[in-house]
């Protein structure tokens, strides 16, 4: 230790985000030879690394819904503050596991939550060992109340502070800490979301009645204990978060799912599960995880959705080169991504199933390529922006504003209907996102004409089946390696600048962000096979799409439920209605600052220490986006007044403002965004401190 005084750091919340940014003030510091010794305050009721979505007690029946092979906290060549030659700073998830002992293909391998978070704690002990002797790690296990910012005072044998040096922090905690912090990283990742009006209203007339109503959260947190046997459950949502409920009113319940057909399940029950009556808006799950014996990104490249092309598009030579190009995603982004997905699309079902082309496929891939050909000549940045010189002299948005609307020329469709002459064979993306659209139900009982029951199980049993056999198995799962692709690079030139704001606020986020999790964040194949073998048992029931849920006047008490049947739910796609005691909000909730209902943020955002950001539109309107105003790396928070704090900074998923798809984790040599975000962060507040 130097004779300095020491220098406080306070990372509020040490989750993976939090862990990551230790492990590069750890890195950093070690490589220092001056300069003060630094206490790091890790905050956090939950232990460090795992946090409290990854914790280690929690059943190991709950899964994640990424691969063992898709998960570091580490560092690695790929990583540009690095290079290619640096030595690997830590070992990735799949690295780990294998010393473990672990057997199990890592390409092809759901882990348990609590898996990932032996992971993490095991890293954060590595990081810690790693700390070296000017660094001391200091651990609280509580929960931050606000952080204040101290007026410059003079402090005897303290040089003194000139109304230009940052002030102190004074991080006040739950169980009455107070830590007074150099610098503040705010890593606080989900957050409580306050209920809007219509959850409010079911909670209170569930207290009122009876009945019973659990909100949006964390389902290995959520009281399911309260759910009885028997008792009828409308739940409100079909992704990650339902199948989480799924396990714990089932294998947590003593049921079993024994094996049955090839790759199918069948459930033998335990008596204590409730009934399960599922809905959504679309009124299905997420389309599973396809099986994949390599990492997506090897599969098959991107052969349109190219750096190269959008950098056509956007007139640059070079898209790394640090200019910034505001391209446009409806208008030129996604007709590149469209002829992708066509591309291996009908690539992989000429290989599987040659004989529903009615001539040479080859005409297909001709006609992709000539229209992306033309779309590359035409669609250059000038032709989008005929006004843009006169425009920068005037109004920013003018200088922005999308070019006119590319539209498909009719030699693809009428290419497309003389080679597939069976619509079934045709890929229609809006069937494949919303199959249920325009369709009528008579009935949702199995076995009898007009059944949603019928129609969801086979539904299921080819989603389960084309998953099993993987992108290279499953023309649909072919779209999944694309759309994965696309994505990690949409995030890359969404951080480097190069997507218009308004675009990817109005278009990514407005349509593009429901369509891709739509078809590459569902649940590993065998929770659709769990889900299969619960509707064939009779536990699970389906409910149809833009479900709806209202009181019902005349609640009654059936055999196995003792609660009142309080609650109706109604689609208009399906005949009939069904009432139930239960209803579960089982959607994520709204990752929206201005909806925190956390005493941090939302007293800082009350006090103006932090703000939502804004977005000025094509119109000169503003509108509010969910994360918070922050600078360009190292995302320094921004105040109510719109000036930038010198020592805080934020990260984790109230970087949405700036960022996309911040749930993911960083994945292996893929210069990964949430590493380079913590070497930033680590590096400005060491060049503070």
């Amino acid at each position: 230790m130097s004779g300095a005084e020491p220098q406080s750091v306070a990372i509020i919340g040490a989750g993976p985000r939090g862990l990551s940014v230790l492990e590069r003030l750890v890195a950093l510091a070690a490589e220092r030879t001056t300069g003060p010794d630094i206490v790091v305050h890790l905050i956090d009721p939950y232990p460090p690394g795992a946090g409290i979505v990854w914790r280690t007690d929690q059943p190991e029946s709950l899964l994640m819904n990424t691969t063992i092979a898709e998960q570091t906290i580490f560092p690695d060549a790929s990583c540009e503050f690095l290079g290619p030659d640096a030595a690997p700073t830590g070992p990735s998830m799949a690295e780990w596991y294998r010393s473990q002992g672990g057997t199990e293909p890592v390409d092809a391998t759901f882990p348990s939550r609590s898996l990932y978070g032996r992971y993490l704690r095991d890293a954060y002990a590595l990081i810690s060992d790693r700390a070296p002797d000017s660094v001391e790690i200091v651990e609280h296990p509580t929960r931050v109340e606000s952080v204040i910012d101290l007026p410059p005072v003079e402090v005897p044998g303290h040089a003194e502070q000139t109304p230009d040096t940052p002030p102190a922090q004074v991080v006040r905690c739950e169980d009455g800490t107070t830590i007074v912090a150099a610098a503040v990283v705010l890593a606080v990742g989900h957050i409580p979301s306050a209920q809007n009006e219509e959850r409010a209203r079911l909670a209170a007339y569930a207290h009122r009645t009876g009945g019973l109503y659990l909100p949006q959260g964390l389902p290995a947190e959520a009281p399911v204990a309260e759910v009885r046997p028997g008792s009828r459950v409308i739940v409100r949502g079909m992704g990650l978060n339902y199948f989480d409920l799924q396990t714990l009113f089932t294998h947590e319940r003593g049921g079993r799912y024994v094996p049955d057909a090839p790759g199918e399940l069948r459930y033998l029950p335990s008596g204590a599960e409730p009934c399960l009556f599922l809905g959504s808006r679309r009124g299905i799950p997420y389309r599973s995880k396809p099986i994949t014996r390599e990492h997506p990104r090897s599969f098959e490249p991107l052969r349109f959705f190219t750096k190269e092309n959008i950098a056509l598009l956007a007139n640059l030579d070079d898209l790394d080169e640090g200019h910034r190009a505001h391209a446009r995603f409806n208008d030129q982004l996604w007709p590149l991504i469209l002829a992708d997905l066509r591309f291996a699309y009908y690539r992989t079902l000429s290989r599987l199933r040659p004989e529903v082309f009615d001539g040479d496929p080859g005409q297909l891939r001709e006609a992709i390529v000539e229209a992306v050909s033309r779309h590359l000549t035409r669609r250059t940045w000038q032709e989008t922006h005929p006004d843009a010189e006169a425009g920068s002299a005037q109004h920013p948005s003018e200088a922005a504003r999308p070019g006119r609307v590319t539209h498909e020329a009719l030699a693809w469709a009428e290419i497309e209907e003389t080679l597939v002459p069976d619509p079934a064979h045709r890929k229609s993306l809006h069937q494949l996102l919303n199959p249920l659209d325009g369709l009528e139900f008579s009935s949702r009982e199995p076995g009898v004409p007009g059944s949603l029951h019928d129609w969801m199980v086979d539904f299921l049993r080819t989603d389960l089946h084309s998953s099993l056999a993987g992108p290279e198995g499953s023309p649909e799962k072919a779209l999944f390696t694309v759309l994965w692709q696309a994505r990690l690079l949409l995030k890359e030139l969404i951080v480097a600048g190069h997507i218009d704001p308004v675009s990817v606020d109005m278009e990514i986020c407005g349509w593009f962000e429901n369509f891709v999790s739509g078809i590459c964040d569902g649940p590993p194949p065998q929770r659709i096979a769990e889900l299969l073998a619960l509707a064939e048992a009779g536990i699970v029931r389906f409910i149809g799409p833009n479900m709806r849920i209202d009181a019902n006047e005349e609640p009654e008490s059936i055999a196995e439920d003792t609660l009142p049947q309080v609650f109706r739910v109604t689609s208009a796609a399906v005949s009939g209605e069904i009432t139930g005691s239960v209803v579960i909000d089982a959607a994520s909730p709204t990752n929206s600052v201005t909806r925190a209902a956390d005493v941090l943020i939302n007293g800082m955002l009350e006090r103006g220490q932090l703000a939502a950001a804004r977005l000025t539109l094509d119109d000169g309107r503003q509108t509010m986006l969910n994360g918070l105003a922050v600078t360009p790396r190292p995302y320094r928070t921004i105040d109510a007044e719109g000036n930038p704090h010198p020592r805080r900074f934020a990260l984790s998923l109230q970087l949405s403002s700036v960022q996309w798809g911040l749930a993911i984790a960083a994945n292996p040599n893929s210069n990964a965004t949430t590493l380079c975000d913590s070497h930033a962060a680590a590096e400005a507040i060491l060049d503070l401190i």
